[in-house]
């Protein structure tokens, strides 16, 4: 296996009952508000475009305890809550080995060291295994522009070397907490609709 694999995805795996008309992946609890980063909806190996700040005003109002009633939700509202669920429920798949690699071989372009044809794999194996809960939303073009424009360390430029495992995660990482925190706030939102008044 080198750094170029095959597009695609993991298949999708389960429905969630409050939005009856969407397949996903179940909601994972949020991590972290993480910084408010606006990046492309992209098909294939990640890319997400973070909730509109009218619902991220929603979803901070829910986090803090504001009493909101379904009449906080209009139709307008709700149709846009269940448009932002189904984008983050795609951005929540789990991300494929093949992705990962992928999107390693154009982070090859952007590093002075890229690993040769002998340790590729085995570089994409262990970066993989390490960061192999960060949904596939949040591997996208972004986050390796994030790594390349790092400040330099001490005079070290890190974002012009090739990531060990753990500092390319920390780096991910606030994309995915972007992800996790709007699907746990739609869930939060979308609750709503399924109380009486």
């Amino acid at each position: 296996m080198h750094l170029g694999g095959a597009q695609g995805g993991p298949a999708q795996n389960g429905t969630e009952p409050q939005v009856r008309a969407y397949h996903g992946a179940r909601v994972a609890q949020a991590e972290g508000a993480g910084a408010i980063t606006h990046t492309p909806h992209t098909r294939h190996g990640g890319g997400y475009t973070p909730a509109p700040p009218d619902m991220q005003a929603l979803f901070a109002a829910k986090r803090e305890g504001v009493a909101l009633t379904a009449q906080d939700m209009p139709p307008d509202v709700e149709a846009q809550a269940q448009a932002c669920w189904q984008r983050v429920q795609l951005a929540m798949q789990p991300v494929s080995q093949p992705v990962v690699a992928a999107w390693l071989k154009k982070l090859g372009q952007l590093v002075s060291n890229p690993p040769g044809a002998a340790d590729a794999a085995a570089q994409c194996r262990a970066i993989y295994e390490v960061c192999a809960d960060i949904p596939a939303g949040a591997w996208c073009p972004q986050a390796r522009l994030a790594w390349a424009r790092q400040p330099a360390r001490n005079g070290y430029p890190v974002g012009a070397r090739w990531p060990a495992p753990a500092e390319l995660r920390a780096v991910i990482l606030p994309f995915a907490n972007i992800i996790w925190r709007d699907a746990h706030g739609c869930k939060a939102l979308l609750g709503l609709h399924t109380r009486t008044p």
